[in-house]
């Protein structure tokens, strides 16, 4: 292949990655990923357990030796390089500081692993910058254990930063942290990455973290993407059932198409306005659409028993039972002055252009 032409500061082409089971059987964890990460972005892997996102990670990391393809840093191919000579640096999990050693020792540790005197003016510098960068300007005498697990996490990103690599890839680095401090620390990586003006790619299995954090997002299922784009695009516009039961939350109905354009779905007549595409006469799809999308009115064409509600602080989650087996969820406000008891009957209607045509 040719060397990158594009303004991507990470390219991935056609990568693919295989393992051989103890049994003597092939499993591809890769099956021929494409990307382009641009300079200053915020870059997600999303995908459930199992999907590839991580060995892609740690094949741009190299710590897993792709079985084909390229990755190439700007216009430097990397992928047949040692890890210690890309131009990249990691955030795991486990941070795994060295607990011996002050902040400041550990921020400069990769520094000093690159022949550079730990008491120079230019290490001292550079830690103070990472310190004030990652809100820890007075704590560069701590040792690990004073510390808490959200400032542990940001002195491994300070130190990861330190060495000014051109992408800094994070594998779940939130995970051992409560809700509430994960949250935090999702606004201040964000502040973090615009300040350093560093290309961040980061993996996770959590929508919501990876909704309010990335610029665009990549949905990995079964070593392929899924569908890339920003948060907005993969909410508003699934491309398949996957995306669409994977990113946020989503009602899906048998729907026959009628000659209006309407159709008609589990049981009721949904009206072409509800419709974000027409579906032809006679014509069986699957439809979508996500419970906030449904209102709770007076007479609706949607019409069901209460079978389960959940209060969520910010709303309410009502599921009604419709004539046959299907069951709907909806989201009304905390205001809803509708019954919410369980065998209650409900009406729901769709808001407009709310109902989607999914495809497999």
């Amino acid at each position: 292949m040719n060397p990158v032409t594009s303004d991507a500061v990470l390219s991935v082409r056609t990568l693919t990655k295989e393992f051989t089971n103890p049994e003597g059987t092939v499993f591809t964890a890769l099956g021929g990923v494409d990307l382009e990460i641009m300079p200053g972005e915020f870059f997600i892997l999303l995908g459930p357990s199992g999907c590839g996102k991580t060995t892609l990670l740690r094949s741009i990391a190299g710590l897993e030796q792709p079985t084909g393809g390229e990755i190439w840093l700007g216009e430097e191919r990397i992928d047949e390089l040692p890890p210690f000579k890309r131009k990249v640096n990691t955030v795991f999990q486990a941070y795994a500081l060295f607990p011996h050693l002050t902040v400041r020792e550990n921020i400069s540790f990769g520094l000093e692993m690159e022949g550079k005197s730990p008491r120079s003016a230019e290490v001292q510098t550079r830690v103070s910058e990472m310190l004030e960068l990652v809100g820890l300007g007075e704590f560069g005498k701590r040792k690990p254990h004073q510390l808490s697990g959200g400032q542990q996490q940001r002195v491994a990103l300070a130190r990861a930063l330190a060495k000014r690599p051109s992408v800094l890839l994070l594998d779940e680095p939130l995970s051992a942290l409560d809700l509430k401090l994960r949250r935090e620390m999702r606004a201040e990586l964000k502040r973090i990455q615009v300040d350093a003006g560093i290309t961040f790619v980061f993996v996770t299995h959590d929508q919501e973290e990876a909704m309010s954090m990335g610029d665009r997002i990549a949905v990995l299922n079964k070593g392929t993407i899924a569908q890339l784009g920003s948060p907005r695009e993969l909410y508003g516009s699934p491309v398949n059932r996957f995306v669409a039961e994977f990113i946020g939350e989503m009602n899906f109905l048998t729907a026959t198409g009628n000659a209006d354009g309407a159709m008609t779905a589990g049981g009721t007549h949904l009206p072409a306005a509800a419709m974000i595409e027409p579906i032809p006469e006679g014509e069986s799809v699957t439809v979508g659409v996500r419970p906030e999308h449904l209102r709770a009115v007076d007479r609706g064409p949607i019409n069901g028993r209460i079978v389960a509600v959940q209060f969520l602080g910010t709303d309410v989650r009502l599921c009604l039972r419709l004539g046959g087996d299907e069951e709907v969820w909806a989201r009304v406000s905390l205001d809803y002055e509708g019954p919410t008891a369980l065998g209650s009957e409900v009406s729901l209607a769709p808001t407009e252009r709310s109902v989607r045509v999914v495809r497999p």
